[in-house]
């Protein structure tokens, strides 16, 4: 364990999607690269990709959530860790988590969650609200996750948005057949919903044509008007990167069905050096500066408005892109500088 304090190394054991496209390994390697000891126990392995993954994920119940704790409880008895650190939807049972209490008290139990878990979907996340009184802290994206994880038990519940990996999420040059397969005037990543479908459909419907990335569309009211610009399911990777990298202008709509009041987007846009339209929100304003470092809508006709000004604007779209790409060095808006907050949270808390 470590004896040296917030200043020194930690040694930790990090549970979540060790998928190489997730964000959740992005902060794994983050910790790593930042000279912890850090290793990671993959959820996905045990959770996901069988004929029990619905068990699982929604109902918290399972082979792979016993045989997942068997592992967590293996790994803590070999390392002996500063910090138990879990990243978004706990599986761990209350037994695991009172074992580790009992025989290892000396280490920080952490939870790091990026989805709802107190919203419309908290069904899914038994495991999270039964346990909670059980973490030394929670860390939330939403302002209103506070007092309703309180309400469950929590201890302590903290605030920590979204970030990026400036190693990945970066501004490139596209030629030759990338530009001609992922320039666009216009265009959004992101999965479908309703509200997003409305305010697309109504750029489509004023001349704005839109490329669209992303699940789900297809299902839509609107599909016929949406189909000639939908050009397939989600991308990861390179490929994403290459997407966001060949828009002139691209579009942020937040996840009302998560309640978000900003998301990876908000932080991963700008630090591609993407100029970047989004929904606003209190704390979408706090984070860039509307007309400066970004541009801000909430109605439909303010976004047409907005793309149509801007459409004409190339160098006006590449300052702000640029602001906002500072700011995203400056304002501690990388995995690294957020990881380094709760790191300091945890281990200084009186």
């Amino acid at each position: 364990m470590n004896k040296e304090g917030i200043a020194g190394t930690f040694v930790i054991v990090y549970i979540g999607s060790l998928d190489e496209t997730s964000n959740s390994y992005r902060r794994f390697m983050s910790l790593k690269k930042m000279g912890h000891e850090t290793t990671g126990i993959d959820i996905d392995p045990f959770i996901y990709g069988n004929i029990f993954t619905r068990f699982h994920h929604h109902l918290n119940f399972g082979p792979g959530i016993s045989k997942l704790n068997k592992k967590v409880v293996e790994v803590i008895k070999e390392k002996e860790p500063d910090l138990l650190w879990v990243d978004n939807k706990p599986f761990l049972t209350a037994s695991t988590l009172k074992t580790i209490r009992n025989k290892w008290p000396k280490i920080k139990i952490i939870d790091l969650i990026t989805d709802d878990a107190t919203g419309k979907l908290r069904y899914a996340w038994r495991l999270c609200l039964s346990t909670a009184k059980l973490y030394d802290c929670h860390f939330v994206q939403r302002s209103v996750n506070v007092p309703e994880l309180k309400k469950a038990g929590a201890r302590r519940v903290e605030m920590c948005y979204r970030s990026y990996d400036p190693a990945f999420h970066r501004p490139i040059t596209l030629s030759g057949e990338d530009y001609e397969k992922y320039h666009t005037s216009v265009g959004f990543i992101g999965t479908y919903e309703s509200s997003r479908e409305e305010f697309i459909v109504h750029l489509i419907n004023n001349n704005i044509p839109v490329s669209i990335t992303g699940n789900d569309w297809p299902n839509g009211k609107h599909w016929k008007i949406i189909k000639p610009f939908y050009k397939g399911p989600s991308v990861y990777g390179e490929a994403y990167i290459k997407s966001i990298n060949g828009m002139d202008i691209a579009l942020h709509f937040l996840r009302h069905g998560n309640r978000d009041e900003q998301d990876s987007r908000t932080f991963e846009i700008p630090a591609c050096g993407a100029f970047m339209i989004a929904e606003k929100s209190d704390l979408h304003l706090s984070l860039f500066q509307d007309g400066k470092e970004a541009v801000f809508f909430d109605t439909k006709e303010m976004l047409l408005e907005k793309v149509n000004q801007y459409l004409q604007k190339t160098d006006e779209r590449k300052q702000i892109a640029a602001n906002a790409l500072e700011r995203c060095r400056q304002s501690g808006y990388s995995h690294e500088e957020r990881l380094k907050k709760v790191l300091k949270n945890i281990f200084e808390y009186k």
